[in-house]
């Protein structure tokens, strides 16, 4: 679909996803972070857990109970979203409104929708979500290039887009592939996070290297603004499992800075893509 034929979302400023073409390298705690750092900004902020399979924002945020919103029960089956009449209120932590599909299921049970059904569920979720007027709207997406990647790329007007990755060639590779997929949608690309490239010593405080740096020459994703190198802290990592996010908890730290000019860099590139298609 033709970018100005999709849907621009009511009361949303800006749409932002934020993905990877492989997981496991830190991308909803990119999204969690950028999402408070935003709000700490002053911003209103709403973040949408993309992933159905392996929702991790309750856990990440503190907000791990069953929502018991208005208009929602904590028990009703997912595949009965589209019968409901009144919107789901979003829960919030640290200024942010959140919705998950872990808000309405057990911790340890699996969501197996068919992958030609996730992105119609991800996109009901969303659109049931009294989200009110936001500045900021963060889905979290889960790893790869398919749903609900296509569902949201071919359907909504989505702002931007922020690509996590980790050094190593096999992280790079996967993410220029994610990077492919927002190009040939028509979604601009707002720059790179380099995660966990260096972790702090908790005994000397020193930073080392995590991963082995590429040994490609080139990649597409040299071409595409730096927004952050955040390197790996222990500390942070506890207090994430704990529900405790660095931006708030530990503001002074490295990873805290790094989120909170990360957001600025987000907010700069966001006004500059406006201002080129005006």
């Amino acid at each position: 679909m033709p970018r100005e034929a999709r849907k621009r979302l009511e009361n949303i400023g800006a749409l932002l996803v934020v993905g990877s073409g492989k997981g496991g390298v830190g991308k909803s705690t990119v999204s969690v972070n950028l999402a408070v750092a935003l709000a700490k900004q002053g911003a209103s902020v709403g973040l949408l857990d993309g992933d159905a399979y392996g929702p991790s924002i309750p856990l990440m945020l503190g907000v791990r109970k069953r929502s018991e919103s208005k208009g929602w029960s904590a028990a009703l089956p997912l595949a009965d979203l589209k019968t409901q009449q009144r919107k789901i209120q979003p829960l919030t932590r640290y200024g942010v409104k959140i919705i998950s599909v872990g808000f309405f299921i057990g911790e340890e049970q699996a969501v197996a929708p068919m992958p030609d059904a996730l992105g119609l569920l991800m996109r009901q979720l969303l659109f049931s979500v009294d989200w009110g007027e936001l500045d900021y709207l963060v889905i979290d997406l889960p790893p790869g290039t398919s749903e609900p990647q296509d569902t949201f790329c071919r359907e909504l007007v989505v702002d931007g887009a922020v690509l996590v990755t980790t050094p190593q060639d096999i992280a790079r590779i996967d993410t220029a592939k994610a990077l492919a997929m927002f190009q040939r949608a028509h979604v601009p690309v707002l720059g790179v996070v380099h995660n966990m490239g260096s972790v702090l010593c908790p005994h000397c405080g020193e930073l080392f290297e995590a991963f082995p740096r590429s040994t490609e020459q080139r990649n597409a994703l040299d071409s595409v603004p730096v927004l952050g190198d955040i390197p790996l802290d222990p500390g942070v990592v506890s207090m994430s499992d704990q529900g405790y996010q660095v931006v708030v908890s530990m503001p002074e730290s490295a990873a805290a800075c790094v989120f909170s000019e990360m957001a600025q860099k987000v907010t700069q590139r966001l006004a500059e893509e406006r201002e080129g298609e005006a």
